[in-house]
């Protein structure tokens, strides 16, 4: 049986050569005494033509001579990087560690000795050194994006992203392929790690800073002028509105109704194909007047979305470009508002289902009793043809749907029919960020988490091993560890099981050692997010929970909320009043 040889790092990697230039003694004066020397007339003559100037020619023509005097006075120098390098390592080490070789060569034993001393010595200062570097350059905590380009530096942490194609007539051929949608100056950015179609990249939108800045302040104005009562069901980019508060929403709906005799729930998650990218500026501006939004402003929209130039760039080769009049860009900031304002008006019409929306992500839950899916599956149809009207597309390879059905007598469902195709049905799905399985149990949602939060611990030692203060540790760990531990935690832990709670608590204990400091348990961050949360939905009389919470006659306590299984009893809002009423 063969068997793979070990093969250290620096032989398995190949040395990293970098060129870089160095400003040599004198370099300074030398390249000053260039520019006094040089006549910065000929510049502006060059680019004179007539009475204007080109000043693009202009601009060239002088940022090339100062590169060029640049290089002139500069030396350039080529350094190799090698995999098992230490950060700490100086040119004194590197010549310090041959003194010791070369000694050890001669075997000269009392030479060995001192170049072994001096050789320790200098590694401590070495080290010290590049401590007392790392610790002044987190020093300043106010500049964080700094800070964070120090933490990536040490971590070795780079996001890769699959090259692009670099055949020259790809931007065109994109371009034609995104000309279906109407969009805008986009940047192709590939959806998996292996791209086979045109579909595999997403546009981004690369619009202009200042066309940033005007766009959210039209964002803030448009919401001003929108009612609080809109759409309640749409949890995306309202005040006091997350993913916790969707995912909560659609819990309790089904937890509620799966208390009672002979019931279950269907959830159909849909995927709209190219949500953004399919509006109709002139149907939309319809709907904003029906909102009551000005007309000045209807029109600013619509010509926002209308006569748009399009190029696509991949690298340094840009496709030629075509002007656009449909769909909102994918990557701006006014585009998400205006596909929510788009669908307000979609809406369930019978009481037992219900729409649960954040921005294009749509959810249908269909609370069934008897065994009777009429309203249900009338409601899909409607939803269809909604769609259609509305110029959207159903993408139903990727729609899903769940059912959640604890009933000792299970009947075999037959799948929802969308233009003539069948819906999967499946045993869980991913919902707004976490993994949502059909009985209710959120142990695959707990290894996805640890999962990931032991990922980033192998930086959070890199950190450490880089002998980063506790105060940056803790920063870390609350950015990229924490924050995916206590992701919506406030719709899923309540319903954890006690091993699962363990799971993640070990995460923080491994945590706790690594930065030596304590850390806030799994169970205290839960407790407090809940009443922060609870709070929150009790003060804001708009949310489409706040009913839940209903004071008693004393006026001192919330009312309960009648729970016959322990799913009910565990999750969110009943959670939540017992919290609030302990508190009282």
């Amino acid at each position: 049986m063969a068997l793979d040889t070990y093969r250290p790092l620096i032989r398995r990697s190949k040395p990293v050569l970098k060129q870089v230039k160095t400003w040599p003694e004198g370099a300074t004066s030398a390249l000053q005494d260039c520019f006094e020397c040089t006549d910065r007339d000929m510049f502006r003559e060059a680019a004179t033509y007539g009475d204007s100037i080109n000043l693009e020619e202009y601009t060239s023509s002088v940022t090339c001579y100062i590169s060029k005097c640049v290089e002139d006075v500069t030396i350039s120098k080529t350094i190799t990087t090698r995999s098992n390098q230490k950060p700490w390592m100086t040119a004194n080490v590197r010549a310090l560690l041959k003194q010791r070789d070369s000694a050890f060569r001669s075997g000269d034993k009392a030479a060995l000795k001192t170049a072994s001393a001096k050789l320790s010595r200098a590694i401590r200062e070495a080290k010290r050194a590049h401590a007392k570097k790392i610790h002044d350059h987190f020093q300043d905590s106010g500049d964080t994006r700094r800070m964070w380009k120090g933490i990536q530096a040490i971590t070795n942490y780079r996001t890769t992203s699959p090259a692009c194609d670099r055949d020259a007539s790809l931007p065109d051929a994109l371009n034609d392929f995104y000309a279906r949608f109407e969009t805008t100056t986009i940047v192709p950015v590939p959806k998996k790690s292996t791209v086979s179609c045109l579909n595999d990249y997403r546009p981004v939108a690369l619009t202009p800073i200042v066309m940033k800045c005007f766009e959210r302040l039209v964002m803030r104005h448009i919401k001003t002028q929108l009612p609080p009562s809109l759409d309640p069901m749409q949890f995306a980019y309202r005040p006091n509105r997350s993913t916790d508060d969707a995912i909560s929403t659609t819990l309790h709906l089904a937890l509620t109704h799966l208390d009672n005799k002979d019931s279950y729930v269907r959830m159909l998650f849909i995927d709209f194909s190219s949500a953004f990218n399919t509006i109709i500026p002139q149907h939309l501006i319809e709907k904003l007047n029906l909102l009551g939004l000005n007309t000045s402003l209807c029109n600013w929209i619509l010509d926002f979305l209308t006569g748009r130039p399009q190029a696509v760039r991949i690298g340094n080769s840009i496709s030629s470009t075509t002007t656009l009049s449909t769909g909102a860009p994918q990557g701006c900031v006014l585009s998400p508002l205006l596909f929510t304002l788009l669908t307000h008006d979609c809406a369930p019409t019978h009481s037992s289902n219900h729409i649960i929306k954040f921005a294009d992500d749509t959810t249908v839950v269909g609370l069934i009793s008897r065994n009777d899916e009429s309203a249900y599956r009338e409601e899909v149809q409607r939803l269809t043809a909604w769609c259609g009207a509305n110029n959207l597309s159903l993408n139903v390879d990727k729609t899903k749907e769940m059912v959640v059905d604890f009933r000792r007598a299970q009947s075999d469902l037959s799948p929802v029919i969308i233009d003539g195709s069948s819906v999967e049905i499946v045993k869980s799905t991913k919902f707004l960020g976490v993994h949502l399985a059909d009985n209710l149990t959120w142990s695959l949602n707990t290894s996805s988490i640890t999962k990931k939060a032991q990922q980033r611990l192998y930086f959070l030692r890199r950190l450490r091993k880089a002998h980063l203060p506790p105060p940056i540790l803790s920063m870390f760990y609350r950015g990229t560890i924490e924050s995916i531990l206590s992701s919506c935690i406030t719709a899923w832990f309540g319903n954890c099981t006690v091993s699962d709670r363990k799971t993640l608590q070990r995460i923080v204990r491994t945590a706790e050692k690594i930065i030596g400091v304590s850390l806030p348990s799994i169970m205290d961050i839960y407790t407090t997010r809940c009443i922060r949360k609870a709070h929150s939905i009790v003060d804001d009389h708009t949310h489409p929970s706040h009913t839940y919470f209903t004071l008693l006659p004393s006026g001192k306590r919330f009312r309960s909320i009648r729970a016959v299984t322990t799913r009910l009893c565990n999750s969110f809002f009943p959670q939540a009043i017992r919290l609030l009423n302990t508190k009282n």
